[in-house]
């Protein structure tokens, strides 16, 4: 039983704790991860929000290649100087058109492999934009709670960086350029706090559970062998002698080292 406890704790360790031999150490398995949101909104320099002469529909088209923008490389790449991640790091998806047939919001068979690879990745963003609205919704996901808020704010500091860099190289007059504006900071917080706590605990249990359903089997091949070697020393299953092996007094005696008694 204590060998079980032993072997069950050493499970319970390894499904949470990756170990290194050299140099020795224990890290920490990723089965908790936390998520954050932000907003982002895209307007103009003077607001078209306070303005009622001004359309939102090219505001709402801009949102939609913006957030086609994000999930790029090239976005990737100024989200990851603003958080200290690498790139190839960060997995991102979307947007995912909401007024389309479902046919036509599935992923195709090219796309649906990408995200399957990306689902192993620790640091995810998705993007979201609303047909309706200038408005387009960060969703992030790391291992800390600290991270993922760090990333859902990334996204839209590297989009006002990327559109005022091009539209001063471009020289794009003022009442023509687009303004991005963060809707709020980010919140977010952890999902499944405690997931390694349960899961090491279950491997605990399972572990020593079917240690202890082994020793009954073991127990009776273990004391089968015993009774075996007993029957050959007696010379027989029942503890009497055999056939033509009898024993008495003077064989019990010689078998101890005891002198024979005379009768």
């Amino acid at each position: 039983m204590l060998l079980g406890a032993l072997v069950a704790a050493a499970a319970a360790t390894v499904s949470v704790y990756s170990v290194r031999l050299y140099p020795p150490s224990l890290e920490s398995r990723s089965n908790v991860f936390a998520t954050a949101s932000s907003q982002i909104l895209v307007d103009t320099p003077d607001s078209a929000f306070a303005d009622l002469s001004y359309e939102l529909e090219p505001l709402q088209a801009r949102a939609s290649v913006f957030a086609r923008f994000l999930a790029n490389p090239a976005a990737l790449e100024l989200i990851s100087k603003q958080v200290g991640i690498p790139a190839s790091a960060i997995e991102a998806q979307g947007p995912y058109e909401q007024n389309l047939p479902l046919y036509q919001q599935e992923p195709t068979a090219e796309e649906r492999s990408s995200q399957i690879i990306g689902e192993g990745s620790l640091y995810r963003l998705r993007f979201e934009s609303n047909p309706d609205l200038p408005i387009i919704s960060v969703f992030a996901q790391a291992p800390t709670e600290g991270e993922a808020v760090r990333l859902a704010e990334a996204a839209p500091t590297a989009l006002r960086q990327y559109v005022e860099r091009l539209q001063a190289k471009q020289q794009t007059p003022r009442k023509n350029r687009v303004e991005i504006r963060r809707l709020g900071h980010a919140t977010g917080g952890v999902v499944n706090a405690g997931a390694n706590t349960e899961i090491a605990a279950l491997v605990f249990f399972l572990v020593f559970v079917g240690w202890c359903i082994l020793l009954v089997p073991a127990h009776t091949i273990a004391r089968g062998w015993r009774d075996g070697n007993r029957w050959e020393d007696e010379g027989g299953p029942d503890g009497r002698p055999r056939a033509g092996e009898g024993r008495g007094p003077r064989e019990d005696a010689i078998r101890a080292g005891f002198p024979e008694r005379s009768r």
